[in-house]
């Protein structure tokens, strides 16, 4: 592992790369968004540029696919209510702060924190999923191609029950896509709190639409069960040509969970808990799939990172263990291994 300076002033909330992994964003309670680029030279991580992004601390950062433009694209969200996208200059200088511009506000009609935003994947077009402390889920789609500045709200779905107090320091909200193309419906899921949702879009019934057109609904098919505490992250693997999908939680009950969903023939999904690993023994902060959904990385609070993988017996297992020294602990690798014997 490779560690470098952010320069960042105070904590850093979220940290992401580019489809191609040569870039890196992060995002802080400083008010600023970094981007390093990644020099293949010297294996280290320079700054591409930095600036004061939103008025309050930023949460969360996404970035586009590629083939949506032919500069990078990113979003972010913030304590102060708006999500805010932005486009790479290239023709400016690094680290001169006029590198990346703003090509929206959105002024998201909540007033609390918008916890969370994510681009939807390419095969669903430009748009963009948000949730704040208000508890509902709102997408956003690209109108032109060829103006990324005109953005417009086609979907809000009340999440939650009741809107948290503005002021409100949870911040258990999480978005997800299915990153499948190859499923007959769009789904995504949604974390609010200590629960975890899984939504998919059903065609209206065109008779009995006003404008007699064909109209998309949203509806929840399931639930994501078993959670004892606030749901810290939530990771849908790549199918990989599974007649299934993956799930993966992390979770303050210091469990990381793995689901199986499996879609019906009406459309819903049967959920099936596969395993629940507590190794961290502590809150569990983020899980990730790698590109095939064959490994599963999941970081808590013992500030160790640890990889899963199922093995023959169709048991998932800690396969290895990094430590905050950046080194891998070989005392701890065969202590997993000696406990999954």
């Amino acid at each position: 592992m490779q560690p470098f300076v952010t320069g960042h002033e105070e904590l850093i909330h979220d940290i992401k790369y580019d489809f191609y992994g040569k870039h890196i964003a992060t995002a802080s309670s400083d008010q600023h968004i970094k981007v390093f680029d990644f020099d293949a030279a010297t294996t280290s991580w320079i700054l591409n540029d930095s600036w004061r992004a939103h008025d309050s601390s930023i949460l969360r950062i996404s970035w586009a696919h590629p083939e949506f433009s032919s500069s990078k694209i990113l979003a972010s969200c913030s304590y102060d209510r708006t999500v805010k996208v932005w486009e790479e200059q290239p023709m400016e200088l690094h680290g001169s702060g006029r590198r990346w511009t703003r090509l929206a506000t959105l002024a998201i009609e909540s007033y609390g924190p918008i916890y969370d935003v994510k681009f939807a994947p390419n095969h669903l077009g430009l748009k963009l999923g948000c949730i704040g402390s208000d508890g509902i889920f709102r997408v956003y789609e690209s109108l032109e191609p060829n103006d990324l500045t005109n953005w417009a709200l086609t979907t809000e779905i009340p999440i939650l029950s009741q809107s948290l107090p503005a002021k409100s320091l949870q911040s258990s909200f999480a978005i997800e896509w299915c990153p499948s193309k190859f499923t007959k419906t769009e789904k995504f899921i949604v974390v609010a709190l200590d629960q975890g949702f899984i939504y998919t879009n059903a065609p209206k019934d065109t008779e009995s639409g006003e404008d007699g057109g064909h109209q998309e609904k949203y509806v929840k098919v399931c639930d994501l069960p078993e959670h004892n505490g606030l749901i810290r992250s939530v990771s849908w693997a790549p199918s990989m040509g599974r007649s299934y999908h993956l799930i993966a939680t992390g979770c303050k009950d210091g469990y990381v969970r793995i689901f199986k969903a499996t879609e019906t023939s009406n459309g819903d999904f049967n959920i099936e808990t596969l395993a629940k690993m507590n190794d961290h023994q502590c809150e569990v902060w983020r899980v990730n799939w790698n590109m095939t959904g064959t490994i599963l990385s999941s970081a808590g609070d013992d500030g160790k990172l640890r990889l899963w993988k199922c093995n023959y017996l169709s048991e998932w297992k800690c396969m290895s263990v990094i430590n905050t020294s950046n080194r891998s602990d070989s005392r701890s690798i065969e202590h997993e291994i000696s406990k999954s014997r």
